[in-house]
Parts: structure tokens; sequence; C-alpha cells
């Protein structure tokens, strides 16, 4: 009986620290990095299933992870640029990505309410190896589109435009952010206080 006890209690604890390590090997021009995450379920519990955010160790940074049904986690929705914790800077504005935004925070996806819209500076650490495509870990995010993602970081001197990451090469610029133009996002939390 008490070996059962052991093994029940060991069984917990290792679910309970669950931690994944990847690597990622490319050729001499690609980016290539380890990454130490843990996956966790839309309740903030460490799982191996069905994850709905990922904590990357060396950023201090928690993910949404996007879904493929539809729902407003979909991978496949699109955004104008603006709304809650963007800066009202030039004369296109748009309130787009509030439903996800207040969605997240409401249901405390993955056990949080503080979610937001990424930096520029944020959304750059989820480019790991430029050699395949979209250029994301595959391991941790695998439903990222190539496509350039939006950041909250505005752009001075082209108030019409808004940062982003394009995902298909890595390449982070202003000029593919029109803020009228429909582009996904991926909500981010940070670990650090």
């Amino acid at each position: 009986m008490k070996s059962n006890s052991l093994i029940s209690i060991l069984l917990l604890t290792n679910l309970l620290t669950l931690t994944c390590y990847a690597v990622e090997h490319g050729d001499k021009d690609s980016v290539v990095t380890k990454e130490v995450y843990k996956l966790l379920d839309k309740n903030g519990k460490p799982t191996s299933r069905v994850a709905r955010c990922a904590t990357i160790e060396e950023s201090g940074l928690t993910w949404e992870l996007k879904t493929d049904d539809d729902g407003v986690y979909d991978k496949d929705n699109v955004y104008r640029w603006g709304g809650t914790g963007a800066e009202k800077t030039g004369a296109i504005f748009f309130d787009d990505w509030n439903t996800l935004l207040n969605t997240a925070n409401k249901e405390k996806l993955c056990g949080f309410n503080d979610w937001r819209v990424p930096t520029i500076d944020e959304l750059k650490t989820l480019v790991t190896n430029t050699a395949i495509k979209p250029v994301t870990n595959p391991e941790i995010f695998p439903l990222t589109l190539s496509l350039p993602y939006w950041s909250i970081s505005t752009y001075q001197n082209y108030p019409e435009h808004a940062q982003t990451v394009d995902f298909s090469n890595g390449v982070s610029n202003y000029y593919n952010g029109f803020r009228g133009d429909h582009l996904p996002l991926r909500l981010v939390r940070s670990n650090k206080k």
C-alpha cells in the first residue's frame, strides 16, 4: 500500500512540474534557440494535452495558444489595429481586438486576467528558427499563420502604421502593418512583477 501511495505522489509531482524542452537545429543562416517552456490548460494547470497557453522561461512571458474551432481564440481571426491598451495616435484607430482581449480576461484564460497585446520586442521573441515556416517553434505554437501579427507598438514616423512581426520570415516592420489591414494577433502576459 505504501508503494502505491509513493508512486501516486511521484506521478502528481511530475504532473505539477511538467516542463518541456525544445531544441531547434538550423543551418548557419538560421536563428536557432533552445527553449524551456511550460504548457498550461485553460485553467492554468500544467498539461501535455489540450494546452491553451505556453509560458516561455527565458522571456518570462505567457502566450495565448490559438485554437482551430471558429471561436474567439481561433487562429484565423484577424483584426484591424487598435483597442484596449493601444495608444490613440494618428487618424486611424479601431477597437477590433477588444472582444478577444476582454474574453480572455473575463474568462481568466489559463488562470490569468491580465492579458494584453504584446509589444514589438515581446513579439520578436517568438521568432526561433528562420529556416522553417512559420518561424515560431511548431511544438509550442502549432497554429501560427505565416503572416504578419500585430503588436501594440506604434511607429512614430508613420502614424497610420503599427509594428508587426511577419512569421513567414521573422522580419519586423512597420510598413506591413497599415492600421486598416486585417491581421492576426496573439495575446501575452508577463510573469515578472
